[in-house]
Formats: C-alpha cells, structure tokens, sequence
C-alpha cells in the first residue's frame, strides 16, 4: 500500500513501490523477481538504474502484450467484434472482414513498433500494411497485390501504391467504419479531432436533431457536411471538426475505396486541416497529403504521448499533469520518438516517481 502522508503534497514513491508502478506501466502485470532483486541490492534511485530496469522490461513479451492492449484501447479495436453493417446497402459483407481489420492494425502496429522499431508518428502515414487475400479484395488494392494462392485468412505485408489512397491506420477499415453505414463525416471528424489532435467539441444542445442525412443523388455526405457548416446554429462547431475528414470521403462505410459513390457523384479527397492551436488551416489535395501532415504535427506526437501516458498511469489525466507531460514529451522526441523512448520517459517522470497524498480533512 502506497504511504499516504495526508498533506496534500507531492511525495516521492519508495523503491517498491515504484518497482510495482514500472511493471504495471510497461506489462500490466506485477514486478518479477529480477526487478525485486534490482530493489533489494541498490535500489531505484539512480535515473540509470530505473532506465536499465525499464529497457530490460521492454524486452520481455508481456511488453509486447501490453502495447497491443494500448493499441486496441485507443482505437477501441474490440467494437470490430460486434461489426453489423446494413444487409441493404452492403449485401456482400463478409463478417470476417471485421476481424481481418482488428488485425491489420495490430499487426501494423507490432511492426512498427517492435520489428522496425520506428517513431510511433509513422503509425499515421505508413506506406505499409499487413492484409488477407480477402481484406486486399474488399480494399480493392491492384490485382498483383491480392494473393490468390494464399488460405483466405492468411496475412502477408504489402507495400500500398499511391493510386490506393491509403497510407496509416486512418485509412484502415478498423478506424474507418467508425463513420458508420454512411461513412459519417461528423463520426469521423470527431474521431479524428479528438483522438488523434486531441482537440475538445462540446456536444450539441439536446434541442438538435443529430440524426445522420443520408446520402442523396445529386448530395455527397461533403455536400451534407458543408450545409451544416454554412448552417448558423451548426456550423460554429461543426467547421472545426468536419473537415478533418474530407479526405477520407473516398472510402466507404466499410473502408473499400470509391471514385463515385452509389449515386454516381464524384467522390473527392482535398481539403484543409486545423491543427488545434494554429491560426491558419494547411490545404492538401490528396488523402496522403493528409495523413503525412498529420504525421509531422506535432500536436499528433503530443496526443500520443497523452495517449500513452494515460494508459500507463490507469488514471485521466488533468491539467495538473500537463507540465509532466510536456517534459515526457520533450524527452521522449529528444530520444528518438519511439514507443521504447515514450515508455521509458514515463517510467522516468515525476507522475511515476511521486504521489500525491490526499490532505487529511
């Protein structure tokens, strides 16, 4: 049990403690005797040491196990389970598809993170992804990229050409069904705003009617979407997140990727993005541009760092914290931006290192 002075104050954690706070942080799980030994012969009270301790334990695959879980959380991956599309307008669905896309990005972010080991911004805009022969189909990648000779549920690497539009897991049919049958620009705008800029909309007045416009010959869910924006009582909010996902407008309501829609109306890809806190919004013509502009933003990496903070910690995070981070932060760039990088910053900061009792009333 963790003291609790009953001042209110800032307190350092004792080495068992803190040992306990690492393995949590980094496995979900409690220390192993190694890290117990660790504390029991010189103790965590060398940065060095703590930083020794914590690459070992990243090393192991509870690790692993532990960034998955991190993964799946953040882009609420296990909603793929109970995936059912409208019989109507997607008569061919597959529901292994669903489980395909649960993987895709998973196995991207094992990748990235463990074989390759690259900056954790690359999860955004990589050229690379992991499909079945039956996901390549519904994604309706080139004919030299669909491996028929696979077993259906086989998944191998693919190098994603440019007339493919995608590039990063927001071009994944695990985040792209968020926006629902209809491919909802208000869904996906949201998600994007507040999971990947961590940007704050507050929800509409009960009096609004929220419920989606479907598409209409002749109406893109653009042209939906500009409506409300132009719309007074609408657009306040909605010109803020909205367009966050005009460059996703060629991927359907299952991710499969179309120049028209079912109208027939020309389907686009080019917008701005509004980066929260910036002033003047970036133009991009195509879906890539997009993801690449999200990848360099450095209010992306910060919302990682957020991301992953909060869940090694199990706890929201509050303004209180905010200074912590932007030093886990800063650290965590200066090393090279990894998972490993963030990780070990975390386990380095004060959040970690320090209680805040609770005053005595």
């Amino acid at each position: 049990v963790e003291r609790q002075v009953g001042d209110g104050q800032l307190w350092p954690v004792d080495d068992y403690e803190l040992a306990t706070r690492m393995s949590y942080a980094l496995w979900g799980a409690p220390p192993d005797q190694a890290l117990l030994e660790t504390v029991e012969k010189s103790g965590l009270y060398d940065d060095a040491i703590v930083e020794a301790e914590a690459r070992r334990l990243l090393k192991d695959p509870k690790a692993r196990s532990r960034s998955l879980e991190f993964m799946s959380e953040w882009f609420n991956l296990e909603r793929l389970t109970s995936l059912s599309p409208s019989q109507s307008m997607y008569p061919d669905w597959d529901p292994r598809l669903a489980d395909d896309m649960r993987l895709e990005t998973l196995m991207l972010f094992e990748h990235l993170v463990w074989h390759q080991k690259a900056p954790l911004k690359t999860l955004f805009n990589s050229r690379t992804t992991f499909v079945t022969p039956r996901l390549a189909q519904h994604y309706q990648l080139p004919d030299s990229l669909v491996r028929k000779t696979l077993d259906a549920d086989s998944f191998y690497e693919v190098a994603l050409p440019d007339e493919s539009g995608r590039a990063g897991i927001l071009t994944h049919g695990s985040t792209l069904t968020i926006g629902g049958d209809e491919a909802s620009m208000v869904t996906r705008g949201l998600f994007v705003m507040h999971e990947v800029l961590r940007g704050i909309v507050k929800d509409p007045p009960p009096c609004v009617d929220t419920t989606p416009v479907p598409t209409q010959a002749g109406l893109t869910q653009r042209r939906i979407a500009m409506d409300r924006i132009g719309n007074k009582a609408c657009g306040g909010c909605h010109s803020r997140f909205e367009p966050l996902a005009f460059g996703l407008e060629k991927f359907d309501g299952l991710g499969a990727y179309h120049r028209t829609d079912e109208h027939g109306n020309t389907l686009r890809e080019d917008g701005e993005i509004l980066i929260p806190g910036k002033s003047k919004a970036m133009p991009f013509d195509r879906t890539i541009e997009f993801v690449d502009a999200l990848a360099k933003s450095e209010r992306v990496k910060e919302t990682i760092t957020w991301k992953a903070t909060q869940f090694a910690l199990g706890r929201p995070l509050t303004a209180v914290d905010a200074p912590f981070l932007d030093r886990i932060h800063s650290e965590t760039q200066k090393r090279g931006g990894t998972y490993q990088d963030l990780m070990t910053a975390i386990v380095l900061s004060d959040l970690v290192r320090f209680t805040q009792t609770e005053p005595v009333q």
